[in-house]
This record gives structure tokens, C-alpha cells and sequence, in this order.
């Protein structure tokens, strides 16, 4: 599956572009985790992530069933995007699920000459508690 990547610190959330309607620039602040605006529902990935301390000038419009709101996740800059094989992406461990309730998985790529951790989105999970 493919993936747009951002860099979160020192890893990358890794966003199913398959659940990508399209991806726009974004000029706004925001003091929480979710806000309505009109029909969108806007949910900023620094502050539901804890970072605060992260610009989010990406604005990532989900695809959904849901025709009475449109979900857009505020995002970090958009490094990459990148083709992650399934086999390659294995579960969060259980010990971290709460923390890390949001990812589906995690996976190693290299880049930069580095192994870079990359955490891959539920996005599910995430439109279920904000949508």
C-alpha cells in the first residue's frame, strides 16, 4: 500500500494514501485535538500525538461514507510518499496500545542512509472517535 510520510519528531506517521481524497495547504492554527469548521471536521495530528510544538501546514482530506462532514487531518510537511508492502508492516505490541492507539502498525524503512521507524495510521480508529 502506499503511504504519504511525515516526519513526527523522529519517526514518521505513515497516512494510507488509498484513504486520501486530496492534500492542501493549510494556513491555520489549532488549540485542540478537534474542531469543526462548517462541514469539516479538523483534527490536528501534533496535538492528538501530544507535540504540540509541531507545525501542521498539511491539510489531508479523507475519503468517507459520511456525506454530512469531511474529515481533514492537520499534518506535519509531507516528506514522501512511499509503497510499504503489507508483509512489511507489523502490529503495535500490546503494551503499547494505548499510547499508540491511532497506529495500525509500525515498519523500518531506510532512508538517508538510515533505518527511519514509521508509524502507519488507523485511520479507522481515528475517524470512529472524531466523525
Amino acid at each position: 500500500m502506499k503511504y504519504f510520510l511525515c516526519m513526527f519528531g523522529t519517526v514518521y506517521l505513515g497516512i494510507p494514501s488509498e484513504r486520501t481524497e486530496r492534500v492542501i495547504s493549510v494556513f491555520r492554527k489549532q488549540s485542540s485535538v478537534c474542531e469543526i469548521e462548517n462541514q469539516d471536521v479538523i483534527i490536528s495530528l501534533p496535538l492528538l500525538f501530544g507535540r504540540a510544538d509541531l507545525s501542521a501546514p498539511h491539510g489531508i482530506v479523507l475519503k468517507t461514507d459520511n456525506e454530512k462532514r469531511t474529515p481533514v487531518l492537520l499534518a506535519p510537511p509531507l516528506d514522501i510518499d512511499l509503497e510499504i508492502p503489507e508483509e512489511n508492516i507489523f502490529a503495535v505490541p500490546k503494551t503499547f496500545s494505548k499510547m499508540l492507539r491511532y497506529c495500525r502498525g509500525a515498519c523500518f524503512i531506510n532512508k538517508d542512509q538510515q533505518e527511519r521507524l514509521v508509524l502507519t495510521l488507523n485511520i479507522e480508529e481515528i475517524l470512529g472517535d472524531f466523525l
